[in-house]
């Protein structure tokens, strides 16, 4: 099965957590892939919040001993084998797509979670058809070297700014981290009229995997409000003039994208 990582440096803003949101849902909506998300950012609710109303008080199952808190435990007690690993998520879509993290950690479990998430991940892998791996930092960070370690697939999350695809590509290189070929460039809050656009850009870098997800207040805001599969199975078949149609059309490419990268990475999917 595959890791596809979403990565983004901490320095800007690239809507990064949402557009691996949408691109899953999708995913899971339309090719029916059993797919895990997983949160690696300490404390950090953004990923839940794109699927629960966080004002009703819905806790996650982490304070059952579960979550990623839960699963170390049971990792430490050598119980070990992939199908447990979903005692420990929350369901989004049953037996399709499901959410693995933790929240409220004192900064000692979260450095915990550090030494085992390269066992989980790699547990996660050998259980589902697709793990989207949330991570964000420097590559220079032995936390974040493990979970490139154990990636298949990076989705660089940046701007349009030509310099932070630069650095990311020079980081790479420098820190040990290059595949052939295991990259996809995710532009977000895309804006299609810049001069920096996809097919600038494609060209500029001599790679035609750089894909953009536009700016959409309808589907930021159904991050905010914990309703994103409403708005993915409300869009799904929307019609080519709408205003939805564009974020619609780009989750379909950079899914499709995806799938495609790992078949000629000769990856199981």
């Amino acid at each position: 099965m595959s890791v596809v990582t979403f990565y983004g440096s901490n320095k800007i803003e690239t809507a990064q957590t949402t557009s691996m949101a949408g691109i899953a849902t999708h995913l899971s909506i339309e090719k029916n892939y059993n797919t895990l998300l997983l949160n690696t950012k300490y404390n950090d609710t953004s990923l839940q919040e794109c699927f629960w109303d966080q004002s009703m008080s819905i806790k996650p199952k982490s304070d059952l001993e579960t979550g990623i808190g839960g699963l170390i435990k049971a990792i430490a007690s050598n119980k070990t084998s992939p199908e447990i690993i979903t005692n420990y998520t929350r369901t989004i879509l049953k037996g399709r797509l499901e959410l693995l993290t933790d929240y409220n950690m004192p900064i000692e479990d979260y450095d915990k979670q550090k030494e085992y998430m390269k066992r989980i991940i790699k547990m996660a892998s050998r259980y589902y058809d697709l793990v989207f791996v949330d991570a964000e930092g420097s590559m220079e960070d032995d936390y974040m070297k493990d979970i490139l370690s154990e990636t298949n697939l990076i989705v660089a999350n940046t701007t349009q700014r030509i310099k932070y695809i630069q650095e990311f590509a020079e980081e790479r290189k420098k820190y040990n981290l290059s595949k052939k070929d295991n990259v996809i460039y995710l532009l977000g809050k895309y804006d299609k009229y810049s001069k920096y656009n996809v097919k600038n850009l494609q060209r500029l870098r001599r790679n035609k995997d750089v894909y953009g997800i536009p700016y959409n207040t309808l589907f930021f805001e159904a991050c905010n409000e914990g309703t994103l599969v409403d708005f993915m199975i409300k869009y799904r078949k929307v019609r080519p003039n709408s205003m939805q149609s564009s974020i619609m059309t780009s989750f379909e490419e950079a899914g499709q994208r995806i799938i495609e990268k790992l078949k000629e990475l000769q990856l199981h999917v």
